[in-house]
């Protein structure tokens, strides 16, 4: 087994800049990991001459708004290009300028053009503006006496910052041909039950997918989910707020179309072809949405039901029961981890889990250790989650829309009521001390509250 050792590194060339330099860092054999640091070192780990750690790197970006600024930091990034040699004999200062010093220069270079082109979140206005002038004032410099052409491509994503412009670069995968929607006869008038559940499944997934591909890491940082609207600033964490809203409309639509059949047979039916639509989402790797349709199926209102439950289909209930065991809470939901462990994109991972998470380290983690150090340890487990989600919608559907099916699902989401107001309509439709009928109810027990603490997790706002 490997043997870990801590110990701290000091500035080894750029001491106009620290004060004092500290850096702690385990080392799993020949691996180092970072664990805590003053900003300063932090920088400098970010530019090393010897090594170029890009996990590292990755971390810090995702998360340095925990402690500093885009402004300071650029500012940081400047001073360490401009490094002053460390006190040194003059054989080794020589050196040290003539070998040390460009590499420290382009790997500047290098974590700029990074952080540009692909972790640039800076808010737009005169602020950003007048950084990013002074960042291009600074490449103009950098050209003329580090002579490559990683400055000129620097210079170039600067100006399209300033233009507004994309500058995050997109492989070109190839897609493969979606299959052919599978339509009713008739699309001006349609019903839950006569529309294929595969086809429905498909329309779900292609209108969660694309909210949760427009979820930015920033949203993901400080709770933002978790804060509340003022007139005076933007919604906090939009789009991670609209897959929250999603993913409740699922649940109270799944619940709703159940309860709205008064007769007992038509409520077995639309709970079957609600487990065919989760079946099929699961397929998908649509793991949000199968979440979601248990947790309407779960829910009071629907759990209740014991003579509707008596008589859903032993089919539906041999394929419900794997979905249940998926997402089984025992030990921190580790099926359900395990499941996302090996997913391959595209998928869509039911957020609320992974915002428990981050709420956990959030809370669970000071920001600095008792040394008054930055806690790195704390945002590379930060970082871990949003990457973790990242990595999960690197590839895209390959699924056709319909937007009839989705102007239908869509309304249908909208128009559901919450849970909370249909438990009278429940008891209406079967009154408590019924019986369960001839059959006996011994095919698939819900468990009634199974998905409590997931779903609350996610569930953080009510409009």
């Amino acid at each position: 087994m490997d043997q870990t050792d801590t110990k701290g590194r000091r500035d080894s060339g750029s001491h106009d800049i620290t004060s004092p330099d500290k850096l702690v860092c385990e080392y799993h054999g020949s691996v180092e990991i970072v664990r805590a640091g003053t900003l300063a070192a932090l920088v400098e780990n970010l530019t090393r001459h010897d090594k170029l750690d890009g996990s590292f790197n990755r971390i810090f970006f995702t998360t340095f708004k925990y402690f500093t600024s885009g402004a300071e930091l650029l500012e940081l990034l400047i001073d360490r290009f401009d490094c002053s040699p460390p006190i040194l004999n003059t054989t080794t200062t020589v050196e040290w300028s003539t070998q040390t010093k460009p590499l420290i220069r382009l790997r500047v270079i290098y974590v700029l053009k990074q952080w540009l082109e692909h972790f640039w979140s800076e808010p737009k206005g005169i602020d950003t503006d007048r950084n990013l002038r002074i960042l291009q004032s600074f490449a103009k410099r950098a050209t003329d006496v580090t002579e490559t052409s990683a400055t000129q491509h620097l210079l170039t994503i600067i100006q399209r910052r300033l233009a507004g412009l994309d500058c995050q670069r997109r492989s070109l995968s190839s897609i493969s041909a979606p299959p052919k929607p599978i339509l009713p006869r008739k699309l001006d008038k349609l019903q839950f039950l006569k529309l294929d559940a595969k086809e429905i499944s498909r329309q779900l997934t292609i209108m969660e997918a694309h909210i949760f591909g427009k979820v930015h890491r920033d949203e993901l940082l400080n709770k933002s989910w978790q804060k509340k609207e003022s007139s005076s600033t933007p919604e906090p964490a939009p789009n991670v707020r609209a897959l929250i809203r999603y993913s409740n409309q699922l649940s109270n639509w799944v619940c709703a179309l159940i309860l709205a059949e008064l007769e007992l047979k038509k409520r077995t039916q639309v709970i079957g072809h609600l487990v065919n639509v989760a079946n099929i989402c699961h397929q998908l790797h649509n793991y949000s949405a199968v979440i979601s349709i248990l947790a309407g199926l779960e829910s009071a209102p629907i759990y209740r039901l014991a003579r509707t439950w008596a008589m859903v289909t032993e089919r539906s209930c041999n394929t419900l029961r794997p979905l249940q065991a998926m997402i089984f809470s025992a030990h921190n939901y580790q099926a359900y981890r395990d499941t996302l462990r090996v997913a391959v994109p595209p998928c869509i991972p039911f957020l609320g889990l992974f915002l428990k998470d981050l709420t956990f380290i959030e809370d669970g983690n000071p920001a600095t250790t008792p040394e008054g150090l930055i806690n790195f340890h704390k945002y590379t487990m930060l970082a871990s989650t949003i990457h973790e989600i990242e990595r999960l919608r690197e590839a895209p559907y390959s699924l056709q829309p319909v937007p009839e099916l989705q102007e239908y699902l869509a309304t249908q989401l909208q128009s559901a009521v919450d849970l909370h107001e249909m438990w009278d309509k429940s008891c209406e439709l079967e009154p408590r001390g019924r019986g369960l009928g001839d059959r006996p109810r011994d095919l698939y027990t819900p468990t009634g509250g199974m998905l409590a603490s997931m779903v609350v997790a996610c569930m953080v706002l009510d409009d």
